[in-house]
């Protein structure tokens, strides 16, 4: 159940094994862990038939029976298919002995309400339970059966068209099958995409109804229907929360105060639910719940999720850099600092921390030189990460200091080994194309060459094309580039190496094809129309002869070659 903790038939399978054992206790402990959280309409009918079963001896069994099912109904009688447990229920009523008139009064009422809240359902069996229901009232009394109903019959209609409604919307929805991470197959995306169809289709608010805690609770069960199956989808889990928020929010509008905060309280709870279950190792949903909680003022919850997270997860770095980020809006940037320095602390984190860090203070605090000693912090630590070398030096050009940019360059390019100091010196190309003259530029590039001498000879166009392009623009189409083995960068943020294999040939002056889905494509440009002759005519076998250097010739009849062939002997 660690495994598959969604799944009702699973449950059922163990409580019903503990239930041969006759370990009721555990079958109660078993029941009080899994209604709530998995509202799997056979689950709810075992329960039922358990609660039927092992407490008729009580004393008090009809209330507590009644009870059970009024439960039930609150939580899955809204289901197209529960409408046996609504027939069970008032076939239960009917079998109890009533004393007096008074008593039979109160259960003739009883039956009533029930049937009347039945056929307003969407049901699969609506029409049976709305004839059961008129033979009822008519056996009652038949003066006044025919007001009630008139009185029922527009809900009932309502709802009879609901249900047909529901069948087509819902016709292939896969349901209880165990819920399993992504698979990315044709299949799963198909049912995916049928089980948002049907919660578009409840949100549209099929019922016509005008009572929002009714078309919320509606939705909301399509939502954990799918997630009984869809558990380790996060983007079912995030829509499933902001419908609520959102439905929290319209009913506030509207005064509903009470309602709000409800509906409210509901979205952390299922917030909870999502990041305490399957998805406990989804950080986007995390940083979501942590989100929400900060909208309501609750900052005492986001420094838990955060911390919980920082220690739970294999690599806290985002949860560090989005922390930092919480923590300056929240309580201001002392608290942030706090952040900060368990980061540095943490021998988990990576470079992200100090980039998020200097750029936090820089843009926060305005201060250059705390941005910077953070930077230089940084590359104390990772001296030889290309990576956080370029932000390091992307951050310092920027600050129009172009002295102090070339030391950097200096420094790092002295501390790296040559296998990745290839991107610093195409940066260093860059910074001297934009802010120096033409004789440090080809200084530059000399500096390069004779560092990657074995690599760059023979290479000489391919550096000049490097001089002149800037961002995805190239001097030269893309049959030149190609011609000349030239990588064409796919990201223009990335530094191109030429010890990295050609990998993508497209000039990027040149439109992608859209909708290409990341499918590889021909290159139209090489390709030729297919004009055939419109005169052309096969010759008859009279006429046939075949050309060759030494002239032409009439090819033999068929029969008359195939007998120069060796004849074959079968052995067998």
């Amino acid at each position: 159940m660690e495994t598959y903790p969604t799944c009702g038939r699973f449950w059922k399978l163990y409580i019903e094994e503990e239930l041969k054992c006759k370990n009721f206790e555990r079958v109660e402990s078993l029941f009080q862990r899994c209604l709530l959280k998995v509202l799997n309409l056979d689950l709810w009918k075992f329960y039922l038939t358990y609660v039927k079963e092992t407490k008729r001896g009580l004393p008090n069994f009809r209330e507590k029976m009644m009870k059970a099912y009024e439960f039930a109904l609150d939580k899955v009688g809204i289901d197209v298919a529960s409408g046996n447990i609504w027939s069970d229920y008032v076939n239960f009523i009917k079998d109890g002995e009533a004393a007096g008139s008074y008593a039979e009064n109160q259960k003739i009422m009883a039956i009533r309400r029930v049937y009347q809240r039945a056929v307003m359902m969407p049901l699969s069996n609506v029409e049976q339970l709305w004839r059961d229901y008129s033979t009822f009232e008519q056996n009652v009394n038949e003066i006044i059966a025919k007001k009630l109903l008139e009185e029922r019959s527009r809900d009932y209609q309502n709802a009879r068209r609901v249900a047909k409604d529901y069948e087509a919307t819902t016709r292939g929805l896969t349901r209880g099958a165990p819920a399993v991470p992504p698979q990315n197959s044709a299949e799963e995306k198909q049912q995916i995409e049928m089980w948002k169809k049907y919660i578009a289709w409840e949100k549209n608010n099929p019922m016509r109804s005008d009572d929002n805690n009714l078309m919320k609770k509606r939705v909301m069960y399509a939502y954990e229907q799918a997630l009984l199956t869809w558990g380790h989808h996060p983007d079912i889990w995030y829509e499933a929360a902001l419908f609520l928020e959102r439905s929290a929010n319209l009913v506030h509008e509207k005064g509903d105060t009470q309602n709000a905060q409800h509906w409210k309280d509901e979205v952390a709870s299922l917030y909870e639910k999502a990041t305490t279950g399957l998805l406990r190792n989804n950080l986007l949903l995390h940083f979501a719940f942590a989100d929400y909680e900060e909208s309501r003022m609750k900052t005492k919850e986001c420094h838990e999720i955060y911390k919980n997270l920082v220690s739970t997860v294999a690599d806290p770095t985002l949860v560090y850099v989005q922390y930092m980020k919480f923590a300056r809006r929240a309580e201001g940037i002392s608290s942030a600092r706090s952040v900060f320095k368990k980061a540095r602390e943490d021998k988990k984190s990576t470079y992200h921390v100090y980039v998020a860090g200097a750029l936090m203070e820089y843009y926060t605090t305005k201060s250059k030189d705390i941005a910077l000693k953070i930077f230089e912090l940084g590359l104390k630590k990772f001296p030889s990460n290309t990576c956080y070398i370029l932000k390091y030096l992307t951050h310092l050009s920027h600050q129009n200091d172009d002295n102090t940019t070339r030391v950097l360059f200096e420094r790092v390019l002295t501390s790296l080994d040559k296998d990745h100091s290839w991107p610093i010196w195409s940066e260093f190309l860059s910074f001297e194309s934009n802010v120096g003259d033409l004789a440090s530029l080809m200084k530059v590039e000399k500096r390069r060459s004779n560092t990657f001498e074995s690599e760059c000879k023979m290479k000489e166009t391919s550096l000049l094309v490097d001089r002149y392009k800037y961002l995805d623009l190239y001097p030269c189409t893309s049959q030149e580039l190609r011609a000349m083995d030239y990588q064409v960068e796919l990201d223009a943020s990335i530094n191109r190496n030429l010890l990295t294999p050609t990998q993508n040939n497209a000039n990027s002056r040149e439109q992608p094809v859209k909708g290409t889905g990341g499918v590889a494509r021909p290159d139209f440009a090489h390709m030729v129309p297919y004009a055939p002759l419109p005169s052309f005519q096969y010759p008859s076998k009279s006429n046939l002869r075949i050309s060759c250097s030494s002239g032409s010739f009439r090819p033999p009849l068929q029969h008359a070659t195939s007998s120069l062939f060796p004849r074959t002997v079968c052995s067998c």
